[in-house]
């Protein structure tokens, strides 16, 4: 076994056994703090992926061999390299979970697995600045605005209009942490027709108006309120 201590600096650890060497590449993912929680609380402890030879497997596993021949022998553009690939490695094991979770467990991860409603949050979450209704989510997701609604709600876990609001509110918290943009602006940004209702929503979803939130300047630890 091999533990990489610093950067290509490699120190061998002898643990018995009489089997093959076996060299370990550890790191980490950084999570944007703006959303990023409501993406780990989906996940289980422990996340895999299975590699080996057959269909995209055998792909998967020489981009898992290159990333640990890289990081051992280092070179130009060997970090770089070694990045990229991981991103690679890790959408693949959220993928294959994403497959093989369980249906019945709503959820936004559970909702990727639906064609019309993975559709449906990609939209959201690329432009919640839009004026999203019900009638205009189904329609783009081709589907009756009784029949969407009540797709989503039971694969998602939330009714859509309600995940919405959630998720502009987190974003709003972030957008709040920009001391060149008001309040008002804010609220603008994301539906809301007064400061005061702004606020109101705010303080339901995070217990501090955003007045106060914005004067704690990120020593406030607030949670996405996506999936409450």
């Amino acid at each position: 076994m091999e533990r990489v201590l610093a950067r290509r600096t490699l120190l061998p650890i002898r643990h018995g056994g009489t089997g093959q060497p076996v060299k370990l590449l550890c790191g980490f993912f950084a999570i944007d703090k703006w959303g990023g929680d409501h993406l780990v609380k989906g996940l289980p402890a422990v996340l895999s992926a299975q590699i080996g030879t057959d269909g995209g497997r055998g792909l998967l596993a020489a981009v898992a061999r290159h990333s640990i021949e890289a990081r051992v022998t280092g070179g130009p553009g060997s970090d770089a390299l070694v990045c990229k690939l991981s991103e690679i490695l890790f959408v693949d094991a959220l993928r294959q979970f994403i497959l093989n979770s369980d249906p019945a467990v709503p959820g936004w991860l559970t909702g990727l697995r639906d064609p019309a409603i993975c559709r449906a949050l990609a939209l959201v979450h690329a432009r919640p600045e839009d004026a999203w209704d019900v009638r205009s989510l189904a329609s783009a997701c081709a589907m009756s605005r009784s029949t969407f609604v009540a797709r989503f709600t039971a694969v998602v876990g939330s009714p859509p209009m309600k995940y919405l609001a959630r998720w502009r509110l987190t974003l709003a918290a972030r957008d709040l942490s920009d001391a060149d943009i008001t309040i008002m602006q804010v609220a603008d940004r994301y539906g809301y027709g007064s400061e005061a209702a702004f606020t109101r929503a705010f303080r339901s979803a995070f217990d501090i108006p955003p007045a106060a939130f914005r004067r704690a300047r990120g020593h406030v630890t607030i949670n996405s309120p996506i999936d409450q």
